[in-house]
């Protein structure tokens, strides 16, 4: 405008500030467990980890990389019920829990070099949860110096969190884990892998992870962080298995399945009678699937871990080499069932005298959950595994089986033979007339030649004869002829061990929960008659008219008479009580015992110590040489 001066009028932009959206947090999400380690190579491991939400993004860390090529998987038999235990939550019946396994693999790694590593997880809020960090490595380079644990039976019982810290404090992170079967009581029952709340019962991965004081605060032990770094190979024992799987049944429980397994030709010929229904179109997979949930299955356990898929049966036996070790895990296990005879359940030696007409409530014996005798497929595998140039370069060849297939324990007997049914039809003299079936059957036999004698059957036996031990006429032979070094088996809880020509037998499962030794010493002092608790049975092996023969049922030492080595150190039992000699066993509800194959050296040594005493040492008392 004329005759006024030119003014600047400033105007304010208003800026834009970002809003902050606040993530919600979802209180019930967490990961379950910290990351594990499976299948190394020369230049990879996978990671594996929990949570109980599928997320939306996860991701794992290590060294400079990182990938999000991470699989997810939702496992479907993780279960609670009312025998569960977790913190603020009442199971009142079986009801299945939200868990899913991420798995990713780490890539481009150098042999004899560990890195860091953690992982992530985002779920559908947006929230990421992070691990800590932890190391991780390939596969050893061949002559590269390992201390491996050799562990079995954790199986939620009281010493395995004081015994998995001890191994840390006592040698350092193992290199890897070789765990010879029985990792919790129920596989499917979630808790006891995750997050069991129970004094002195820990679930699987907080007592190997080192978390257990996560949920029993105060107690004086919190496991071993060992998992995290150190990769595990696993073998299936007789709790790695489910039984009949039918929730919709009334009275159906995980503690009930887990103990109601049938063998799968008989779920063969009750298959045969619904068919029609349950697969009107014949359907492969229908079928098997069937056969499965109404026989037995260790589902849940192969969802959970990752193994070499190198044989006919995917990951339940496989093989795998370790830097100088070629390890063989191998599928030897059975049912347990109770010792006794009476008649009144179904039990190792006889089924219950109410359902001899009713085979559908038959336990079939302490029958074999997969064969390995020289006609199986299992046995063909192994051959083929013995024949290969990285075992036979194997500085080390290590096999694993959980079941006793030697050694002083409860569970040595009856040994590993297939059952042999007795069907028993007595007459009105009391004459018995006996007709004999050797396992495994088919659902044709089973319908032709033993269905139609039952309705006339007074008893069902069944027999395990010595001389019938498929481990000592087929598996051990084909060991010694190809050098194998150890055998590392679990299941009876407790420490021994002994050596067949240049093969080395070691059970070190002793935790706290041992089932006892049969030997009897040449002082007289340990000498006790351990079996009592079974009378019936022993009482029928010793009378005038036995049913069963006591030459296949020898009530103290190794069944086949192998020859138990002495600790070379020092006998721990001496501890428990004074007054015993030199024994070569330790069997303790109090003591712990883990061992370590030492790879540089070439010996395995053993560690005992007392965790009810804080203050207590480790100490060796056993070693010998693989070399």
């Amino acid at each position: 405008m004329a005759g006024c001066d030119d003014e600047t009028v400033e105007v304010e932009v208003p800026v834009e500030v970002p809003v902050e959206v606040p993530v919600t947090v979802n209180p019930e999400h967490k990961m379950l467990t910290d990351p594990f380690l499976q299948l190394p190579t020369e230049n990879s491991v996978n990671v594996v980890w929990f949570t109980n939400f599928e997320g939306t993004a996860h991701e794992l860390h290590y060294g400079d990389s990182s990938t999000t090529d991470v699989t997810t998987t939702a496992l479907t038999r993780m279960m609670e019920d009312a025998s569960s235990s977790v913190t603020g939550v009442t199971y009142e019946e079986v009801t299945y829990r939200n868990v899913y396994r991420h798995e990713a693999t780490a890539t481009g790694l150098t042999q004899g070099e560990r890195v860091n590593y953690h992982v992530s997880s985002t779920d559908d809020d947006g929230f990421a949860f992070n691990s800590e960090q932890f190391t991780l490595a390939p596969a050893p380079t061949e002559g590269q110096a390992m201390k491996i644990l050799l562990t079995s039976d954790l199986q939620s019982k009281k010493n395995v969190v004081a015994n998995y810290q001890k191994v840390v404090e006592t040698v350092g992170t193992p290199d890897a884990v070789l765990f010879a079967g029985d990792f919790v009581n129920v596989p499917d029952r979630a808790s006891e892998w995750f997050d069991q709340a129970k004094d002195n019962a820990p679930a699987f991965f907080p007592a190997l992870q080192g978390h257990y004081q996560a949920y029993m605060p105060g107690f004086p032990y919190n496991g071993g962080e060992i998992l995290q770094h150190a990769p595990l190979f696993g073998t299936i024992g007789n709790h790695e298995v489910m039984g009949r799987y039918t929730p919709d049944e009334d009275g159906y429980s995980l503690n009930g399945s887990f103990n109601d397994p049938q063998p799968a030709w008989f779920a063969e010929v009750a298959y045969e009678e619904v068919a029609a229904t349950v697969n009107p179109t014949g359907d492969a997979d229908i079928k098997a699937q069937w056969i499965a949930d109404h026989s037995h299955n260790q589902q849940s356990f192969l969802d959970i871990f990752s193994f070499p898929e190198d044989g006919p049966a995917g990951e339940d036996y496989y093989a795998a080499k370790f830097g100088d070790v070629f390890i063989i895990s191998m599928n030897v296990s059975r049912i347990w069932r109770s010792w006794s005879v009476s008649g009144a359940n179904k039990s190792k030696f006889v089924e219950a005298t109410e359902s001899l007409t009713s085979p559908s409530d038959w336990g079939f014996g302490e029958f074999l959950f997969e064969r390995f005798d020289a006609e199986s497929d299992q046995y063909a595998w192994l051959e083929e595994v013995m024949a290969s140039d990285d075992f036979r370069n194997a500085k080390y060849k290590v096999v694993m089986a959980h079941q006793g297939v030697f050694g002083l324990g409860d569970n040595t007997l009856p040994v590993l033979a297939q059952p042999i049914m007795q069907v028993v039809q007595t007459d009105a003299t009391g004459a018995e007339a006996i007709e004999e079936f050797t396992f495994p059957l088919t659902a044709t036999h089973w319908t032709e030649n033993v269905a139609p004698l039952l309705e006339e059957a007074s008893e069902i036996r069944y027999q395990y004869p010595l001389a019938q031990d498929v481990w000592l006429n087929d598996i051990e032979p084909l060991l010694l002829d190809n050098d194998v070094d150890l055998v590392h088996i679990g299941h009876s809880h407790l420490w021994n061990r002994a050596q067949v020509g240049n093969l080395h037998y070691l059970e070190s499962s002793n935790v706290g929960n041992s089932y006892g030794a049969y030997y009897v010493d040449t002082s007289g002092e340990y000498t006790r008659d351990v079996r009592a608790s079974y009378a019936d049975f022993w009482d029928d092996v010793n009378s005038a008219s036995p049913r069963w023969d006591i030459t296949n049922y020898p009530p103290n030492g190794d069944p086949q008479g192998r020859v138990m080595s002495f600790p070379t150190v020092f006998s721990p039992m001496y501890a428990e009580n004074e007054s015993y000699p030199n024994l070569p066993f330790v069997t303790s509800n109090t003591l712990s015992v883990f061992s370590i194959l030492d790879t540089g050296s070439g010996r395995v040594q053993s560690y005992v110590f007392d965790p009810t005493d804080l203050e207590s040492e480790v100490t060796l008392f056993d070693e010998f040489s693989l070399n």
